[in-house]
């Protein structure tokens, strides 16, 4: 088997030789060539290769596609830290949140953040656009389309921060974002019902740890997921629905889609392999919103993840210094929501499937293929096949250890999954056929990150 995406005679750049090549379609031991930033041919074992500038040993790993993250913020770390930290995690391609004041237009909003990754990034990019509820912003969407940005953000929490959309408005984006071929990312907890819950616990002088899940829980999520289903049937919008976190959210997930409504779900490590009892032990570092489950929770989503109910897996990486969240010490709703998940999004979900008998093709189709084909990137990226840009990850699939939180986030607060064994990390990270991480080292600077554009989208 020789595959081919220009002719005969090839003069490769990159030759990735005598590793297992597993695209999540087809698993063979092989090699992979590189010609400038393409996939240009894989090969068999035991066939002849061609000469190679640049010759990659790949014995005893895996060879996958370049791991898509489709959920990031760039709180705290910004583009620039992210990407080194996504590197190292064999994240190639990410697609972070960006939100603006509500009276910045969305097209200065789009630009600023494309010059940051274009002078920051390691690695490539793309974004899904937060919309503010404003009159003034459905008319900015079709603008945004045209050049490249078909996914928006929406909230249904968040009341007090200003930042939670109502259904009128819910209806309205998603009925323009229908017309351009978009999708809709909506954040589902039930705001109205959290914002009561957490009155009164702060009124009761309930603060501690263990008081915050109740005030944000699985049926907030799981009425939020109904009302944006029915937007999404009225107006025809697919909709994603945003770090499924229950049971109960995922039932409300299957029930629309037995009426028919498109809904693509999301999870993310922390709902897989957290739960609250890790609020109790790592208090303000692991409150995120939702918050972590029960074991229940767990076994739900994990198993949807392997039947493939469950799209995709992003990390919903948000940073924080450690004084911001040590201000949730004595009152746990003081404490900002998020936890950093570079670079732990494909160990933590490789050890979990191998520890959970999952083959790595429904891992791969997660964690690759979706994401590629719900946001228009399939053009370039999610594949190892000839004519995709060579992003490719050599994964040791044995070796276990541990992250060090002092190395990977010095002065933020810690992903409470960093100091677990993992299996999975990345040997080498290969970015548009540059090496950029090899062996626990950096192989070149930042600043030759790429905007990836968002194509007319795929069912996948």
């Amino acid at each position: 088997m020789i595959e081919f995406a220009i002719g005969d005679g090839l003069a490769l750049d990159l030759l990735v030789k005598n590793g297992t090549i597993h695209d999540g379609v087809s698993a063979f031991k092989g090699a992979v060539g590189v010609a400038g930033s393409s996939i240009v041919a894989r090969f068999a074992d035991g066939e002849e290769l061609p000469s190679a500038l640049t010759i990659v040993d790949a014995h005893g790993c895996l060879v996958v596609p370049g791991i898509i993250d489709p959920h990031i913020h760039l709180y705290g770390d910004g583009m620039s830290g992210y990407s080194r930290l996504a590197a190292r995690g064999g994240v190639t391609t990410s697609i972070a949140m960006i939100r603006g004041e509500p009276e910045e237009p969305l097209g200065e909003l789009v630009d600023r953040h494309c010059r940051e990754g274009r002078s920051g990034s390691l690695t490539d990019f793309s974004f899904h656009v937060v919309l503010h509820d404003r009159p003034d912003t459905i008319g900015q969407i079709r603008d945004l389309a045209a050049q490249g940005f078909r996914s928006f953000k929406m909230f249904l929490a968040y009341k007090e921060r200003g930042m939670m959309a109502s259904e009128a408005f819910l209806y309205a984006a998603m009925d323009e974002i229908a017309r351009i071929g978009g999708v809709a990312l909506v954040h589902c907890e039930d705001g109205e019902l959290v914002s009561r819950l957490e009155s009164e616990a702060k009124a009761l002088g309930k603060t501690e740890p263990q008081h915050y899940a109740p005030t944000r829980p699985p049926e907030a999520e799981a009425s939020a997921i109904a009302v944006v289903a029915m937007a999404s049937h009225a107006t025809g919008c697919p909709a994603y629905i945003v770090h499924v976190s229950s049971a109960e959210g995922l039932a409300a997930i299957q029930a629309a889609r037995r009426r028919g409504v498109h809904l693509w779900a999301e999870t993310c490590p922390q709902y897989v392999l957290l739960g609250n009892e890790d609020l109790q032990t790592h208090g303000p570092a692991a409150r995120i919103a939702p918050p972590l489950r029960s074991p229940a929770d767990r076994l739900a989503l994990g198993a949807a993840l392997a039947s493939g109910e469950m799209n995709t897996v992003g990390t919903d990486h948000a940073c924080y210094s450690k004084e911001a969240k040590a201000k949730g010490a004595g009152d746990i709703f003081a404490a900002p929501f998020g936890m950093p998940g570079a670079p732990l999004l494909w160990p933590s979900m490789f050890t979990w499937a191998k520890n959970n008998q999952v083959p790595a093709s429904t891992l791969l189709r997660a964690m690759v293929h979706m994401p590629a084909a719900i946001f228009g990137l399939g053009h370039r990226k999610g594949t190892l096949a000839p004519g995709a840009d060579a992003d490719i990850v050599i994964v040791d699939p044995n070796t276990a250890r541990a992250g060090d939180p002092d190395e990977l986030w010095p002065d933020l607060s810690p992903n409470p999954l960093a100091t677990e064994k993992m299996t999975g990390w990345p040997v080498t990270t290969i970015s548009r056929g540059e090496i950029i991480w090899n062996r626990d080292e950096f192989a070149v600077d930042n600043g030759r990150g790429q905007l990836v554009e968002q194509r007319e989208r795929h069912h996948g």
